[in-house]
């Protein structure tokens, strides 16, 4: 019998949660601090962890994975002390079922259509992706809050299921995404990604253009970090949520993230 599209969106979900479960229960050192991020800020985040490390002695075991298969364990298993998620979204799940003792907003997180120079001429907003023999990557909508957020906004586009009918292959994360890109790109089988702008400022991204999406379909959503009800060590988890509230705010803005709350 085929595997349906349902089917393996569940898949998608479950073995993540399998192999996070796995790792919790059979880990024997419970002084540090549990990190669950989403896996869209890993390089500002792998940043903070060990600059907070290598100040304090800390030790902070970080683990990068779509919000909403985090979010998943921490609601089944607990086993956390902070979350960063990747959309608003998935933190109000958490706020909603009493999981949060308080939440900060770090940044703003802004996705955009990555192209090389070369596409330039080609590709200049939303509805050109809907053109023919046009292919794209974005991130899974089941896995990743880009994903998600990205398919949302599509469905409201009047080109939208056109669009979408455009993706190449959908990624598991950002660096998925970025990978999966170049694989492709280079054999001429893709054409853009959909990303966060940010992912310009590594190196998997940083020879693409940021084309924005028309100011009516423009999404910018406040990336949020959480102290958990759930944390094992509240004392140090709170000392890494405040140098994160402060020193950690400035590394995202060091690597181009929109750090203005106001804005």
């Amino acid at each position: 019998m085929p595997i349906t599209k349902k089917y393996l969106a569940l898949i998608v979900i479950i073995i993540p949660i399998i192999l996070l479960s796995v790792f919790f229960l059979y880990r024997k050192d419970r002084h540090l601090i549990i990190f669950f991020s989403g896996a869209g800020m890993k390089v500002p985040v792998s940043e903070i962890v060990k600059d907070f490390t290598d100040q304090t002695g800390i030790k902070v075991d970080v683990h990068f994975e779509g919000s909403a298969i985090l979010v998943q364990h921490i609601k089944t298993y607990g086993d956390a002390d902070l979350f960063m998620s990747g959309d608003k979204k998935n933190m109000d799940i958490l706020i909603k079922d009493g999981f949060v003792k308080e939440n900060t907003f770090i940044a703003w997180h802004i996705p955009s259509i990555l192209i090389p120079p070369e596409n330039k001429g080609r590709i200049k907003g939303l509805n050109d992706l809907a053109g023919k023999g046009v292919r794209f990557v974005m991130s899974n909508p089941v896995q990743a809050s880009l994903g998600r957020l990205v398919n949302d906004m599509l469905l409201r586009h009047p080109k939208g299921k056109d669009i979408l009918n455009n993706v190449a292959v959908y990624g598991s994360d950002s660096q998925d995404d970025l990978r999966l890109f170049w694989d492709l790109y280079g054999k001429g089988r893709v054409d853009a990604v959909i990303e966060w702008d940010v992912m310009t400022h590594v190196p998997e991204g940083e020879r693409l253009l940021i084309i924005p999406f028309e100011k009516e379909y423009e999404i910018k959503d406040p990336l949020l970090l959480a102290l958990l009800k759930t944390s094992k060590n509240p004392k140090i988890s709170k000392r890494f949520y405040d140098y994160f509230k402060t020193e950690g705010i400035k590394i995202f803005k060091k690597h181009g993230y929109n750090t203005e709350a106001s804005k």
